[in-house]
């Protein structure tokens, strides 16, 4: 009997979670101690189907080794598959996403579906590009930026950008676009709304607390100073007039000074 129609037979008995537990470690799967008893069950039954995937060459090799039990009967423990966990190249999804670094850096990465992908190395596209536009409190449609900034990308060799923004605490969008062969700029995907922070403390006066046994956020007023302290300046015109007149005579003439346009 071959491993999934032994699984298949065992997982079709009444079983407990405990035992459920047990098979998916022996067969090498990830169990958290949270998972209930159906997340087990169905995480056996992935591993079932992916083991029906693998080609019959593949299976055969996998099969349980087998060992003699005092009572003469072949007892079969089954061999637990590697599981693929590689990252694919591509998901053929059309998807572009703006994170924020910090408050003058941007993380932008990308995918693309076969048919943009093909469409891209076509001779219709003359230069593929990544845009990111400054759009601050204002509703964009995709020509009242305050700033634009364009940089060209190898869409083949690139899947995602660091882009340097000038201005801390402002809202980005990305979008990734082409020029055609009349060179007119057209777009082919815009990213999510990405703010970046502020390069300096904030000017909030509010506590932020999370109460953990009650799972809720609490905000409440500051206990330190609320109001900023008035603090003095020096270098009026008056001031330095007298600056002037307690100088040593002879060396700086006594210039006399008017407020306009200071």
């Amino acid at each position: 009997m071959s491993i999934v129609k032994q699984l298949e037979e065992w997982l079709s008995q009444k079983r407990t979670i405990q035992e459920l537990k047990a098979k998916a470690k022996e067969l090498g799967l990830a169990v958290k101690k949270q998972m209930t008893k159906s997340e087990v069950r169905k995480l056996i039954e992935r591993y079932i189907e992916r083991t029906k995937a693998v080609q019959p060459e593949e299976a055969e090799q996998s099969r349980p080794s087998s060992s003699t039990s005092s009572t003469g009967q072949i007892q079969t423990t089954p061999q637990p598959l590697k599981e693929d966990i590689s990252i694919p190249d591509t998901y053929n999804k059309d998807k572009l996403v703006a994170m924020p670094v910090n408050p003058f850096w941007i993380h932008i990465y990308w995918d693309l579906s076969h048919a943009n992908r093909e469409f891209l190395k076509s001779q219709e596209v003359k230069k593929v590009v990544l845009r990111v536009y400054d759009v601050t409190f204002i509703e964009f449609d995709g020509t009242n930026a305050h700033r634009t900034f364009e940089v060209a990308i190898d869409i083949l060799s690139t899947k995602n950008y660091y882009i340097n923004v000038p201005m801390p605490g402002a809202h980005y969008l990305a979008e990734l676009g082409y020029y055609d062969s009349n060179g007119n700029y057209k777009y082919l995907m815009r990213s999510n709304l990405c703010r970046v922070p502020v390069n300096s403390p904030s000017q909030s006066t509010r506590e932020r607390w999370l109460d953990l046994r009650k799972r809720r956020r609490i905000v409440m007023p500051s206990e330190g100073m609320l109001t900023p302290i008035v603090e003095r300046i020096s270098g009026s015109v008056q001031g330095l007039e007298h600056l002037f007149r307690i100088s040593s005579a002879g060396s700086i003439s006594v210039i006399r000074l008017s407020g306009k346009g200071m």
